[in-house]
């Protein structure tokens, strides 16, 4: 199985940061890799609450969550609908750390397994999980710039799973 983590300091709380994290349908505002969002079930928080991500430049994955501690983290089981990468049983957990009382850490930490055995680790070493980790970061950047500056990350061409320039790029292109 490949685990890894990305961490990245926010300047606001950590009851703020939980509050934009746990509204699901929501990641759009700031995940680059993510064209779309949007709840496919009707709880909106806690074990089983859901929701599709409809990935750039193609793509799709249902999100569920299988754990749930309120105002702390939760865990997603990512889920291909069409067009995803080689890997199974694969996880996003998120947790929020407060650092000061307008100062919080978001980590996330991701874990899955490649399909298509010796082939499937190969190309996991060559390029898959590189570009997990690259598109994590993404996600963390796009955060911090949606939540500090008000601004929502413009989606690009690149699916989440695979690879996503930095937000601070996104950025610097306009």
């Amino acid at each position: 199985m490949t685990n890894f983590s990305k961490e990245l300091n926010i300047n606001l709380s950590k009851a703020q940061v939980w509050e934009t994290l746990s509204n699901l349908g929501d990641i759009y505002r700031f995940n680059p890799g993510v064209s779309n969002s949007y709840y496919s079930s009707e709880a909106k928080k806690g074990i089983g609450a859901a929701r599709i991500c409809e990935l750039q430049p193609m793509g799709k994955v249902e999100e569920v969550a299988t754990k749930w501690n309120e105002g702390t983290s939760y865990t997603l089981q990512v889920n291909p609908i069409e067009k995803a990468p080689p890997v199974k049983n694969f996880y996003v957990t998120v947790e929020i750390y407060a650092i000061h009382p307008h100062q919080s850490r978001v980590k996330l930490t991701v874990a899955y397994d490649t399909k298509f055995g010796l082939l499937g680790k190969l190309l996991n070493n060559l390029m898959i999980e590189g570009q997990m980790k690259q598109a994590i970061q993404s996600i963390l950047e796009g955060l911090k710039i949606h939540l500090e500056q008000g601004k929502e990350i413009p989606n690009n061409k690149t699916c989440l799973l695979y690879t996503s320039p930095s937000p601070r790029d996104v950025e610097e292109s306009r």
